[in-house]
């Protein structure tokens, strides 16, 4: 919410209050002595009472929010006294003089002090319940900005990486089938086309992410050729498929990951990826080769730790993420509730 709308909600709540208190303080007056006199006592007394309040929180209050308590216990004693004496003389000479001259003058400073005391409470308690609710409700607003602010940054994170994976696939490929990098080049710009049309969409359907990894291991199979044994299975129902909503690409980084840690295996390697959607939750297998210590390659990890960041933000108490290992294989299990978005 934008402050200006904060303030036109604050300006409305006022408004209620003040005719909530309004009727409150001159009704009795009016049922009671049942005139126009009667009425004009019971508002004159009114806003005698909101105004000392209203003044206690322009110009009193800010002492206590800025921990002046000393100076803050002396002025409200002080202020609370000049409102009540106010009262008292309304009272004595025009509101009600017969019953407060019986009275006395101690005791009727007394009731006057304890009504200030009471109605600047009164307040004062509604504008500090009100003040922090927009405070909670702003730093709620702040928190999902930033939240968007991190996804973004993260999106843009992603991009380049898998980029550099594609392009070093090209690479390969040009090695050793030069005549085929037209084709995959029109393969790489479908994939790229994808990530920049949806990378920075809310949610895309699972059926387009799974197509987006079809695609992939396409590119991985050109480069790789027969050493690795990819086994992907998925749901075969694309219409279904179609009705549930992911975060994008967040399954093609854990793909990625699995072909990354077997890329100096000399002999046969697998990967195996296995997709299931059941009852609005997705569940993500993928068990991947490793190769020997001696072999492997020093890796940044900067897709994982994007999938747990992105998680984080996303899914947050609606996923569960895993990893394991052990010397010739690697584990990577995601489960997603997706009812969440």
């Amino acid at each position: 919410m934008k402050k200006g709308k904060w303030y036109h909600s604050a300006y409305i709540q006022e408004i209620g209050f003040l005719i909530a208190m309004f009727i409150v303080t001159t009704l009795h007056e009016w049922i009671e002595v049942d005139t126009v006199i009667g009425f004009i006592k019971g508002v004159i007394f009114f806003l005698i009472l909101y105004i000392q309040a209203q003044l206690h929180r322009f110009f009193v209050l800010p002492l206590l929010l800025n921990r002046r308590y000393n100076i803050y216990a002396i002025v409200t004693v002080s202020s609370t006294l000049v409102g009540a004496l106010l009262l008292y003389i309304a009272d004595y000479y025009y509101l009600d003089p017969d019953f407060y001259r019986e009275v006395g003058v101690t005791m009727s400073i007394i009731y006057h002090f304890v009504i200030c005391i009471i109605s600047t409470i009164t307040i004062m308690s509604l504008f500090l319940v009100r003040k922090y609710s927009m405070e909670l409700q702003r730093r709620n607003e702040d928190q999902v900005l930033l939240s968007e602010m991190n996804v973004k940054f993260l999106h843009a994170q992603l991009n380049p990486h898998f980029f550099f994976n594609m392009f070093n696939n090209l690479y390969g490929v040009s090695l050793t089938s030069p005549e085929r990098i037209p084709d995959l080049i029109l393969k790489l710009s479908s994939l790229m086309r994808y990530q920049l049309e949806n990378g920075n969409k809310p949610t895309v359907s699972i059926d387009n992410e799974i197509k987006f990894i079809e695609n992939y291991i396409v590119m991985e199979k050109e480069r790789i050729g027969k050493r690795c044994e990819i086994s992907f299975v998925f749901p075969d129902d694309s219409a279904r498929l179609s009705r549930y909503q992911i975060a994008p690409l967040i399954l093609i980084t854990l793909v990625e990951n699995a072909f990354k840690h077997s890329l100096t295996i000399i002999n046969k390697w697998f990967v195996t990826i296995n997709i299931d959607l059941t009852d609005n939750t997705l569940r993500v297998n993928i068990l991947n080769s490793l190769p020997d210590e001696s072999l492997k390659n020093e890796s940044t990890g900067i897709g994982l730790i994007n999938i747990r960041q992105r998680l984080e933000l996303l899914y947050k108490g609606h996923y569960h993420f895993v990893t394991s290992r052990n010397e010739q294989e690697y584990r990577t299990s995601l489960t997603l509730q997706l009812n969440h978005f």
